[in-house]
């Protein structure tokens, strides 16, 4: 069997360039209740590291030369069990503690972490292999193997166990509709102690699936968690201090105000360059004059970002370091299609002024989404533009199609972004003057998703990282998937994906991917806003931070570079 084989250093797309003792594990503490002997030495090493340090956040102590790097971001995390949540908010805090097995990047390549290489089977396109860091280990001594992938794998797999990243492993041999099937053999296999074959159920291009499938496949440790049963795999006392492999150890938590970490000196990779990392939750009204006190080192990116205003007043601050950065990340407005016909749906894309938003709101940083992809992506079409805006004509659809506008209907949005809460009376606004009067509800973000995929909604803002390869936003239009917050029932969006999907060159997916785009304006069960760049700022003692990768759950802080 042929296999072209790929070190990570050199590995790019060919194109260029978005979820024992047993307790609530949302409800995390500063220390565990029980824990088990690795996890109890894993943290004595923490202790005996930091004792006699600080503890006050946000600043560096200089007594001891401790490097403390404190990073903000507005919206709390809502687990440490990296399977089973979507929250970007989540993920910046798990990425710290776990490993995935590579680092996807902006610009179409790709970097090591667990994994030092990988290849695919170009003859029948369906075995990923990926070759372990023999250096890695988790944060209690114990090497990683691939073991660990495996049972990883298989707890994602365990029909007993409800996860809600499961989606991740469902394309692998052994997966009938999401859940594991025991007649057939499992895709997730050991080769040797650091080899790990995955099969795919049907060939697949390769950046796919370390985009989609791999960006965010963390690694749990095998020897802590195998005798935890699948009943209390969800509560049990790891997950409130839980051990990982990642660059950060974990230390302690407020829930929902800030969880710190202690470097990983051993890290395979490479020794982070700061001693301990505080994450912090912080108001967007706070994040400015945090960032000019020293109480905050660095904004989080991605959904943590500072306002036009601030943005602007941040770059007149001598200790800080401003950043306007593209982002593949798109905000759209998802319809329910079950209560809004697609004529209906057609008008309201036809109604938004998204020119007003870009320029209004985000005084130009940033633009216009004409759908999931940005116009200078690879794989946009470019028959997208220019995107229509007639709400005189969108007016007389609404009224020919019969629907009934007496009724109020609501837009829910997140409380937390600022962005979006001044978007939505625009938004207001703009479907008012095609008679549908909008009521606007505020709610937290994890509230908002769940109606969201139970359909209990009629608008809703959502924002997604995006993704170098076109397909990141067709599971969102499949029939059945978690995430078709749309509630779309027409199957044809994500057969047109799944035949983008079976092409394996640029030149052959592009054309299924140009038609898809064009299906997606035709159905709309999303109307498309905008995509807006990243206001980012940091203090002038931080350097070499990729905020362009942030959006795609790569922080990779042991590359930071802290001054004393």
């Amino acid at each position: 069997m042929r296999k072209s084989w790929m070190k990570t250093a050199a590995v790019f797309l060919s194109m260029a360039m978005m979820l024992g003792g047993c307790a609530d594990p949302t409800e995390t503490e500063t220390k565990a209740q029980t824990e088990t002997q690795a996890q109890t030495e894993a943290k004595a090493q923490t202790e005996a590291a930091t004792e006699g340090e600080s503890k006050e956040e946000g600043t560096k102590t200089e007594s001891t030369g401790t490097k403390t790097v404190t990073m903000a971001m507005t919206s709390a995390w809502d687990t440490l069990i990296p399977f089973n949540t979507t929250s970007a908010s989540s993920d910046a805090v798990i990425e710290l503690i776990f490993d995935k097995l590579i680092v996807v990047k902006a610009d179409g390549s790709f970097g090591p972490r667990l994994a030092k290489e990988w290849s695919i089977d170009d003859e029948t396109h369906t075995k990923v292999t990926f070759v372990l860091d023999e250096n890695a280990k988790w944060h209690d001594g114990t090497p990683v193997t691939a073991d660990d992938v495996v049972f990883t794998a298989e707890v994602m797999a365990n029909p007993d166990i409800n996860v809600v990243r499961r989606s991740k492993i469902a394309p692998f041999t052994g997966m009938i509709d999401g859940k594991r099937d025991e007649s057939q053999e499992f895709g997730v296999k050991k080769i040797d102690d650091h080899t790990v074959e995955f099969t795919m159920i049907k060939a697949t291009p390769l950046d796919y699936m370390l985009d989609i499938m791999f960006r965010d496949f963390y690694v749990i440790p095998k020897h802590l968690l195998k005798d935890v049963s699948a009943e209390d795999m969800l509560t049990c006392d790891f997950w409130k201090a839980p051990v990982g492999s990642g660059p950060c150890i974990y230390e302690d938590e407020i829930a929902g105000e800030r969880i710190s970490f202690k470097a990983n000196k051993d890290y395979h990779l490479q020794t982070p360059d700061f001693d301990r990392l505080v994450v912090k939750v912080v108001a967007s009204s706070n994040l400015l004059s945090g960032l000019m006190n020293g109480e905050i080192d660095l904004v989080a990116g991605g959904g943590t970002i500072l306002s036009n205003n601030d943005w602007e007043m941040a770059g007149q601050q001598e200790n800080l370091v401003t950043e306007s950065v593209p982002s593949l990340s798109y905000t759209y407005m998802s319809v329910n299609t079950k209560r809004f016909p697609q004529e209906v749906r057609q008008a309201i894309n036809m109604a938004i002024n998204r020119d007003a938003l870009v320029n209004n709101l985000m005084r130009g940083e940033g633009i216009s989404a004409p759908g999931p992809l940005a116009p200078n992506h690879p794989y946009f079409n470019e028959e997208l533009l220019p995107i229509p805006y007639d709400p005189e004509t969108a007016k007389q659809m609404v009224a020919d199609s019969g629907f009934d506008i007496s009724k109020t209907y609501q837009l829910n949005i997140t409380a937390g972004s600022e962005l979006v809460q001044k978007a939505a009376p625009m938004l207001q606004q703009d479907l008012a003057k095609i008679g549908l009067n909008i009521e606007i509800v505020s709610t937290d973000f994890a509230t908002l998703l769940s109606n969201a995929r139970k359909g209990e909604y009629d608008f809703c803002i959502i924002s997604s990282g995006g993704s170098p390869d076109p397909g990141e936003s067709v599971m969102n239009v499949t029939p059945g998937h978690i995430n078709n917050f749309s509630q779309n029932e027409d199957p044809s969006l994500g057969e047109k994906g799944a035949e983008g999907l079976a092409a394996f060159t640029y030149e052959k997916r592009k054309p299924y991917y140009d038609e898809y785009q064009m299906m997606l304006r035709e159905q709309s069960p999303f109307v498309f806003l905008y995509l807006k760049n990243d206001l980012v700022a940091y203090n002038k003692r931080l350097s070499n931070i990729h905020f362009e990768d942030f959006s795609l759950l790569s922080r990779s802080v042991w590359e930071w570079k802290v001054e004393d």
